[in-house]
This record gives C-alpha cells, structure tokens and sequence, in this order.
C-alpha cells in the first residue's frame, strides 16, 4: 500500500462513513477542511481511483466513489509499512493503543488486530 496523503485520508473517512458518494458531496464535507476549489477535489478524487484507494461507479447516471478498501484493512496496510519502514517489524503488529480510538468501532478494531496479527503480508 502507498502512503496516504493528508487529504486522502480525509476523503476516505468520509467516504467510510458515507459511501457511496458523488464528488460534489464529498467536495461539501471536505472543501472546505482542505481548502479546496470542486476541481481540486474531482483531480485528487482520479488519482484515488488510478492509485487503486477508490471504485468509481455510475448510480442513476452519477458518478459515485466507493473505497475499495475496509477501513481496518487500510489502516493495517499504512500500520504494516510504517512499522516495517521505522521498526525493521515485519510480524504481527500491537492493536492495544488502537483500541479507544473513535474513528474505529469495536468491529473495525477486531478486523484490524486480526489483520495485523495475521502471518504474512496480505496487503
């Protein structure tokens, strides 16, 4: 998985909470967070889906944004490579500190330790 940039992670929050939405709806929740114009959101929005982070897909003739990706399971990957890239850890990862986060649920949580915790790199 490649880093996420700042206002990557802001969209796919939305989008995790959200999907599936249009760019104009995404622009109204994070245009003004990021100081963003509606073509700076639709650009960063094409380059998600070339990077593989989004699904674009047609809902009653829209073009809708959908993560590809679980919440936990992206986490895991930008956890995954930090952890490599800083620590040299290429096992199971800690899941504790994560556990009263408020962007996750007590089910993102447990797919996220079980995702960390798991043999090999499934990224």
């Amino acid at each position: 998985m490649s880093q996420l940039s700042k206002s990557e992670l802001a969209i796919l929050k939305v989008l995790w909470t959200d999907a599936p939405l249009s760019a104009r709806e995404i622009q109204e929740r994070v245009g003004q967070q990021l100081d963003w114009s509606f073509s700076t959101t639709r650009t960063t929005l094409s380059r998600m889906v070339d990077k593989a982070l989004l699904r674009l897909d047609t809902k009653h003739g829209v073009r809708v944004y959908t993560p590809v990706e679980s919440k936990a399971r992206t986490l895991s990957g930008v956890m995954r490579e930090f952890f490599d890239t800083f620590f040299e850890m290429k096992g199971p990862l800690p899941t504790a500190a994560f556990h009263d986060s408020k962007i996750l649920s007590e089910e993102e949580w447990l797919e996220l330790d079980r995702l960390l915790n798991e043999n090999g790199d499934n990224d």
